[in-house]
């Protein structure tokens, strides 16, 4: 259905593949039900899942389960952090953190991966200091609305159940989308621009916040924060999907459904 709707924008700066992976994710926490298994369990069958999609789409992996590299580099600090997944190509690396849980995500654990990228970030190798570094949460459980903030302060990338995921709402207002109501052109718009300052690589993250520091810019306002999660996501967000819904009311099963036959999800009950 998206790929139908006409585009009244041309360029964006987020790549193809990473905007179906979240699209498809997202799909996946949204209907996916687990086997009745203990968390950790439920865990791995989430990233064999994940792992599963990229080798289905030719998306590369450099790092699985298990890894304490990021594409092959160690962190700045010696430290040899476990990651989910790494994606690598050669104009972009993408960090995830895989979460199937009972209860939300721990503040820890968010702590620790957004720390996890800086030290990699650090490293001294131009490779991948110079390469855009995003990163996603993909949790199969709504995040807290602190968790959801921090996130966004740090340009990750969140994909959670009954919230289309920022970049998708960012996607969705540069086309055209028959019956929309309540999200006017300016506020197309808006988001249109707002949402790549937003969701962004860590590397971009790291100088605004360097120049707020040095007085040379702003550090993220609460009233930008707000804005994002509140007027763009959850407001206009809802009014995409149900103008979604009205073009076509099966469009999401219908997507888990191919994604289903894809991955054969039900093998992983």
């Amino acid at each position: 259905m998206m790929e139908q709707l006409l585009r009244r924008r041309k360029e964006t700066p987020y790549p193809g593949f990473l905007m179906d992976l979240v699209a498809d994710m997202f799909v996946i926490v949204q209907y996916w039900e687990p086997p009745a298994i203990p968390g950790c369990e439920r865990g791995r069958l989430f990233e064999d899942i994940f792992y599963r999609y990229c080798d289905n789409r030719k998306i590369r992996l450099s790092e699985r389960a298990g890894s304490r590299t990021l594409n092959g580099q160690r962190a700045a600090s010696g430290f040899l952090h476990e990651n989910d997944a790494v994606v690598a190509t050669p104009d972009v690396s993408i960090h995830v953190e895989l979460k199937h849980l009972a209860n939300g995500l721990a503040k820890n654990e968010l702590l620790i991966f957004n720390q996890k990228g800086l030290d990699f970030v650090f490293a001294d190798n131009n490779v991948v200091r110079q390469c855009p570094l995003y990163r996603i949460i993909i949790s199969a459980t709504l995040l807290s609305p602190t968790a959801r903030t921090f996130a966004l302060q740090w340009g990750m990338i969140v994909v959670e159940p009954d919230r289309l995921p920022l970049p998708l709402v960012h996607h969705l207002s540069g086309h055209r989308v028959d019956g929309l109501m309540n999200v006017d052109v300016r506020l197309q718009d808006e988001i249109w621009s707002e949402v790549p300052r937003l969701i962004a690589p860590l590397q971009d993250r790291v100088h605004h916040l360097s120049q707020a520091i040095s007085g040379k810019g702003k550090v993220l306002s609460d009233l930008r924060v707000e804005r994002a999660l509140n007027g763009f996501q959850r407001v206009a967000g809802d009014y995409y999907w149900n103008a979604m819904d009205r073009l076509d009311p099966m469009w999401l099963e219908n997507r888990f459904e191919l994604l289903n036959r894809e991955l054969n999800l039900d093998g992983f009950q």
